[in-house]
């Protein structure tokens, strides 16, 4: 697995911090400004909002776009919300991506500074805008001037900064150099696993699966997104192969335009409940990386119970015994089978058998008579049994 480490994956780390517009304040700071707490919706006990968070919403957004792209080309790793291991082969195109990211935020600081002081100005002005009394006018501006953030201090939280390096496993005392990157690839498998079951939850908490028994094409497109994701990166665990299998059979089972609802609505809502939860999916993929079919693994088969036969042994004992037949006529009881009624006579030496033509006019019944042998009712044959089907579904789709 040393190759994974040297070869395959790169570590990526992004740090990006902004100004959150929120200052704290005591009891005591804000009796020592007027005593009790206006009622403002910028001021709360604890937290005082001293800056509007529009303001500012223009470097979350660059944040967020920077991350999600991070975070579909990788995993996140050493239990950082920051550092992705990502593939080798896609630095070049990831570094350009910061690279792009980085610029545009710098972009949007420098709107920020420009801006600062009237922005502020502006957020006092809207939060006194509401208060009745005069008296309550001062006491909200005074309490939010009085924790204002300087232009200079808020600007120089505004940070953007990005590394990349190799994993190198630290080795304890008796632990081999393969143990110590198993280790690592190990926690890698299991966190993309993680992060298949976040996504996911998110989806399957979604208004079209929790309201709608319907969804359009544009659902499946986070799943679309972890297939690709999958596929990238199977090196971290065996498993990973089935989990490709199992998504791929399923999403080519359903409609590929239109709505997707009835039979098709509920097969993909079980499978996005199945990958929502990390144990569930990681033996799902086992599963299906075994040989058992992406629809029984999402609806097992009911089981069935095999139907045997009974077979009386010493009824046909009973007759290989008989050599001749009896002078008087025998009583021959009706064996019972489970699957139908056999009826079985004593075998006839052939001496004492007439021959019998077909132009001949006596009766069958007749010439039995004759041989002293009470005919005997036809026998009445059970109604067919059906076998019941090798992989009988009480609740699957039937693909």
């Amino acid at each position: 697995m040393q190759d994974v480490l040297n070869e395959k994956l790169t570590l990526v780390s992004i740090n990006i911090s902004t100004f959150s517009g929120y200052r704290r304040a005591t009891r005591d700071h804000i009796a020592a400004l007027g005593g009790s707490l206006p009622a403002s919706a910028a001021i709360t006990e604890g937290s005082i909002k001293v800056f509007p968070c529009d303001g500012t919403k223009s470097l979350q957004t660059v944040r967020r776009g920077i991350f999600r792209k991070l975070q579909a080309k990788g995993v996140r790793a050493l239990g950082s919300q920051n550092v992705f291991a990502v593939l080798t082969d896609d630095l070049p195109e990831i570094e350009k991506e910061i690279a792009d990211a980085e610029a545009e935020f710098k972009a949007e600081v420098v709107a920020l500074d420009s801006n600062y002081d009237q922005m502020f100005d502006n957020h006092v002005a809207s939060n006194t805008a509401n208060e009745k009394s005069k008296a309550a006018k001062q006491a909200v501006e005074k309490i939010i001037r009085s924790l204002k953030v300087d232009r200079a201090t808020a600007i120089a939280k505004c940070r953007f900064s990005s590394d990349v390096f190799k994993i190198a496993p630290f080795l304890r005392e008796g632990q081999s150099e393969e143990e110590g990157v198993e280790g690592i690839v190990r926690g890698l498998g299991r966190q993309l696993y993680e992060e298949f079951a976040a996504n996911m939850d998110k989806l399957l908490k979604n208004d079209a699966f929790a309201k709608n028994q319907r969804v359009g094409q544009k659902t499946l497109r986070p799943l679309k997104a972890e297939l690709q994701k999958m596929k990238k990166l199977s090196f971290l665990d065996p498993s990973v192969e089935g989990a490709i299998t199992l998504v791929s059979d399923i999403l080519k089972a359903l409609p590929q335009e239109g709505y997707i609802e009835g039979q098709s609505f509920v097969t993909l809502e079980k499978l996005v409940e199945v990958m929502s939860d990390a144990d569930t999916l990681l033996n799902a993929a086992s599963k299906v990386k075994n040989g058992v079919p992406a629809c029984d693994v999402l609806f097992p088969p009911a089981p069935v119970q095999a139907v045997e036969a009974t077979v009386v042994e010493e009824v046909a004992q009973a007759a290989e015994s008989t050599k001749a037949v009896p002078d008087a006529p025998a009583a021959v009881p009706p064996v019972s089978v489970a699957q139908q009624q056999v009826v079985m006579l004593p075998p006839i030496p052939a001496a004492s058998v007439p021959a019998f033509t077909k132009g001949t006019d006596a009766s069958m019944s007749d010439k039995l008579g004759q041989l002293g042998i009470a005919p005997l009712p036809a026998p009445v044959r059970a109604a067919p049994v059906l076998r019941p089907r090798e992989a009988l579904k009480t609740n699957s789709l039937m693909f």
